[in-house]
């Protein structure tokens, strides 16, 4: 009983083979007799045994030629074809690809009315386009830490009083989604920790989404270029979130919560100047050795009430989000580098309809796909620029005269 057992189970592995393996079963199926081979599952016929050695030799050459990786847990995973949609990058070094970036992901909303607002677009919509750097700025939540919100993290450009973007659970969640989706995908998070908050506090919310377990964990904080796996080492062992922050990191507790800069420098921010500034600006180490990321975004001087503030270049977004402007920015600083940025963060990723994955395709030495874009959250896009733009602008200063003028009544 317990060989006839063995025997089926032996024939019911070689039927699974063909599912698994069609294209490369095929000619294993006809050589050997396939169909008669199974009957009763007989062990004295020599077309049982012939099969039976022939599915070891195909099984021996499928981990021999690589068509399978098997990972520390001992499961098989197909080798990806595409990485971050293109063949060609599965070679290459996380360190050696470019990845566009959306910087505050978060502070989504009009760019004309909602002040601070850095996106038109929610995450799960700007995964969906080919964003691959995620930039995030977290606060202590006034709540408090709680069921729901267990790192106690709210996302918020500058103050939440201005934009609240929401919970630190509620959006990585979303991240954890498109992830499980799109497993041939190498997503990056860099984390603004404004209020410093403890590493351990962070690792609650990727807990809570289970983006832990899909977290890069590598054996020391600080890597070199050449330190880097590839990606298709990073998909095949299915850890395909690499997470930065930029102060509190803590190795020792949180092992996929790196350290950003000794890893990576960056360029000036709030440039407000088309001339790019490419002088490393935030640092520890030697910079030939780290990634960079270049903040190409542009703000502009405000003041209202002699109170100076500066907020997105909305009127030249399509010329900053340009290919030729990208890219002579990127030109700049690979002139000194030796190679391309790393990451490129650009504010309303949408403007330019596309150019700057395009410009990222380039540097990247692949052919760029285009297709269309996900809607703005909003009903206002970037059509009815010129019939929004003055109200908005004139907005705060006609709140503020508001104001003065109930005091004057009270």
């Amino acid at each position: 009983m317990a060989r006839a057992l063995v025997r089926c189970v032996d024939v019911v592995l070689i039927y699974k083979m063909r599912d698994l393996y069609p294209i490369g079963f095929n000619q294993f199926y006809y050589h050997v007799g396939y169909k008669r081979a199974d009957r009763g599952c007989d062990p004295r016929s020599w077309r049982y045994y012939t099969m039976k050695w022939q599915l070891v030799s195909f099984l021996a050459s499928i981990v021999l030629s690589g068509l399978v990786v098997l990972p520390s847990n001992g499961m098989s995973i197909k080798r990806a074809t595409k990485c971050n949609g293109y063949q060609g990058l599965c070679n290459r070094k996380y360190s050696n690809v470019t990845y566009i970036g959306a910087h505050d992901s978060y502070a989504v909303g009009n760019q004309f009315s909602d002040l601070g607002a850095n996106q038109l677009t929610n995450v799960s919509s700007q995964l969906s386009d080919g964003i691959r750097l995620l930039q995030i700025q977290g606060h202590k939540s006034n709540q408090g830490a709680t069921s729901d919100n267990p790192s106690g993290i709210s996302l918020c450009h500058t103050s939440c009083a201005i934009m609240n973007g929401g919970t630190l659970e509620s959006y990585l969640s979303d991240v954890a989604s498109f992830l499980k989706k799109n497993t041939n995908e190498v997503v990056t998070i860099i984390i603004a920790n404004v209020d410093n908050i403890g590493a351990s506090s962070w690792s609650k919310g990727f807990q809570r989404a289970g983006l832990d377990d899909m977290a890069y964990k590598p054996s020391q904080s600080k890597l070199g270029k050449d330190d880097w796996p590839t990606l298709q080492e990073m998909i095949s062992k299915d850890q395909r979130l690499v997470v930065f922050i930029d102060y509190q990191a803590d190795f020792d507790s949180v092992n996929y919560i790196l350290p950003e800069f000794t890893n990576v420098w960056e360029n000036p921010y709030d440039q407000t100047s088309s001339n790019f500034n490419c002088t490393p600006d935030r640092y520890t180490g030697n910079t030939q050795e780290m990634m960079y990321l270049i903040n190409h975004f542009l703000d502009e001087d405000k003041s209202i009430f002699n109170t100076n503030f500066k907020s997105p270049d909305v009127n030249n977004l399509n010329q900053t989000n340009s290919v030729d402007s990208i890219m002579k920015d990127a030109t700049k600083c690979a002139s000194n580098m030796n190679n391309y940025p790393t990451f490129v963060l650009v504010d309303f990723y949408t403007a330019g309809n596309g150019s700057v994955f395009q410009a990222v395709s380039e540097m990247n030495g692949v052919k760029y796909n285009a297709k269309p874009l996900s809607e703005p959250e909003s009903e206002q896009t970037n059509g009815t620029k010129e019939q929004t733009s003055l109200a908005p602008a004139f907005f705060p200063l006609l709140v503020a005269m508001l104001g003065l003028v109930m005091m004057d009544w009270i």
